[in-house]
Order: C-alpha cells, then sequence, then structure tokens
C-alpha cells in the first residue's frame, strides 16, 4: 500500500523528567515509520534545512522514510520546537519554521491508498491538501498545524481555523478536544463529531489525554477506553495514533477496530522516550482487541 505522509520533519528539543534530549521528530517520522515498519510505501512531503544532520537522512531512508533531494530547503533551517515538560501538561515552543510544503514535491502520476496530512506550523496549505486528497484513495487529518497559534517567543496557543473548508477536502480527522473546538466550533467531542459528520466526514476521533477517547464511525459515534499507561514522554504519541490507525484501517477497512488500535498503541507508547515510540510493544493487539470488545455507541448521526 502507497502511504503519504505530509508535516514538516523537525528537530526536538525535548525536556524530560531527569534530562533533557534532541531528536528528529514530526508526522513522517514517527508516523511515517510506524506505516513503514506495517510494510507500506511510504511517501513523506516534508521540508527540512541544510542543518539536518546527514546521518538521520539516511536512517531514515534505511527504516522506510526516504526523503528526496527537493526536500531539503536550500534558504530555510529545519523545523525545531522546543518541548517543555514532555510527560505532563506540555508547552511547546516554535525555535525555527521551514519553508511551506509544495505540491510540486509529490512524485508525479502517482496515486495513493491514503494519506496522513499532518501540518505543525502552517506549512500545509488548503490547496496543497486539496491536492493531496485528489491524489489519495482515503485522506486523514491531523489539524493541528491549521489551528495552532505563535507568541513572539514562539510559544504554541491555539485559534480558530482560518479555512474551514478544510473538512471537505478529507475522509477522517483525529483530533483533541482543543483542536476539535477549534475546527468545529464545539466544546462537547461529541457534538465536535456530529459536526463533521455533517459536513461529510465520516471517521473521525476525538482523544482527551488518558479520558476516553470518541470515535466516528459511519453513522454512530462510540466511547472508548484508554489503556493506564506510564507517561514519560508523550512527544510523538498522536502520530503514533495517527499511523497506527490508518495502517490498520489500510488493512482491515474496520475503521473503530483501527481506532482501538491506534489509542492502545498511543498511550503504551508514553513510557518510550521520542522515536523508541515507533517500535510498537507486543501488548498493543491485546489491548487493542480489550479496547474494542469494551467500546459503547453513545450516539447516532
Amino acid at each position: 500500500m502507497k502511504v503519504l505522509v505530509a508535516g514538516f520533519t523537525t528537530i526536538d528539543s525535548i525536556q524530560l523528567p531527569m534530562r533533557q534530549i534532541t531528536s528528529v521528530g514530526g508526522p513522517p517520522s514517527y508516523a511515517g515509520l510506524v506505516c513503514a515498519r506495517f510494510g507500506h510505501d511510504v511517501t513523506p512531503l516534508t521540508k527540512v534545512g541544510n542543518d539536518f544532520p546527514d546521518e538521520q537522512w539516511v536512517w531514515l531512508a534505511r527504516n522506510g522514510v526516504v526523503l528526496r533531494a527537493g526536500d531539503r530547503s536550500a534558504t530555510k533551517p529545519t523545523t525545531r520546537f522546543r518541548i517543555a515538560n514532555s510527560a505532563g501538561s506540555r508547552t511547546l515552543y516554535l525555535s525555527s519554521r521551514c519553508e511551506d510544503l509544495a505540491a510540486s514535491q509529490i512524485p508525479p502520476d502517482t496515486k495513493f491508498n491514503a494519506a496522513l496530512v499532518s501540518p505543525i506550523a502552517g506549512e500545509v496549505s488548503s490547496t496543497l491538501l486539496a491536492e493531496i486528497s485528489a491524489r489519495s484513495d482515503f485522506t486523514f487529518l491531523d489539524p493541528q498545524g491549521f489551528v495552532r497559534t505563535f507568541d513572539g517567543e514562539g510559544r504554541v496557543g491555539f485559534g480558530p481555523v482560518k479555512d474551514r473548508s478544510v473538512l471537505s477536502k478529507v475522509d477522517g480527522v483525529k483530533m483533541d478536544r482543543t483542536e476539535a473546538e477549534m475546527l468545529t466550533g464545539k466544546s462537547d467531542p461529541r457534538a465536535a463529531l456530529e459536526k463533521i459528520a455533517s459536513i461529510g466526514v465520516r471517521r473521525g476521533i476525538v482523544t482527551h489525554g488518558g479520558e476516553p477517547c470518541f470515535v466516528l464511525d459511519g453513522a454512530r459515534i462510540y466511547e472508548v477506553g484508554v489503556p493506564k499507561a506510564t507517561v514519560i514522554d508523550s512527544t510523538g504519541a498522536g502520530d503514533i495514533l495517527s499511523g497506527s490507525t490508518l495502517s490498520w484501517y489500510l488493512k482491515t477497512r474496520d475503521f473503530l477496530r483501527s481506532a482501538c488500535f491506534g489509542i492502545a498503541a498511543s498511550a503504551l507508547s508514553m513510557h518510550l522516550i521520542a522515536l523508541q515510540k515507533v517500535d510498537l510493544p507486543m501488548s498493543v493487539d491485546e489491548s487493542a482487541a480489550k479496547l474494542f470488545s469494551m467500546a459503547s455507541p453513545v450516539a447516532s448521526v
């Protein structure tokens, strides 16, 4: 299966409880590597600068995420984030930003079985999203980059999405509760999923940390529990959820079951640091099956 993953590849400075580390990050790294672990043919749509380490370029390629010459900007540095308190209520700071992604980076005459579009700093335009969607059988959106704001220090905040038409261009969406409100105007997760369903999006997930998630699958909304887990580093956990859900959906075409797998994978990865998360533990299968068996319908749309 051919999978496109769109979003900045980053270099993250992560503050852990006892130390600070620097790691490659961003959706093409976390979600892209998970999709590659599932055997999918991954095409990253991303940008890095000349400061991106060559050894990391090679490591990503060896693990199934192959950056191309056109993915390297000649004028802008790699996007960098500083992540404070990665184990709890995180504060993110944008330190540098690469140039926007462009449709010309997509390999010509290529159709994708699925695309995960996950901008993190406004690097994907509505026009590019439409182009990706036209080239993909199933487009899954993580809207974080469409609703983030940045103050003078680079601190990440949130504001309403500027172009609400983005929802009309996708088949599924994964949001946390803040993103759901910024995207739909609805603070209640069920109301947010009802809103996206009214637009024609029939696959969706709303997360809320360790609290139950809500999953839209067709005409029903389900409440799904979250496994109890030790949280050491939550960086990339959302990308693990998206990449795992998408990978399982390509295999099963059962979105609720796939969302349960993604939720389990994300929760059980948070005791791991940075890109260690992409090697999912064996216990994910058992945990996902339990979540699926206990998922309860709470509304119809």
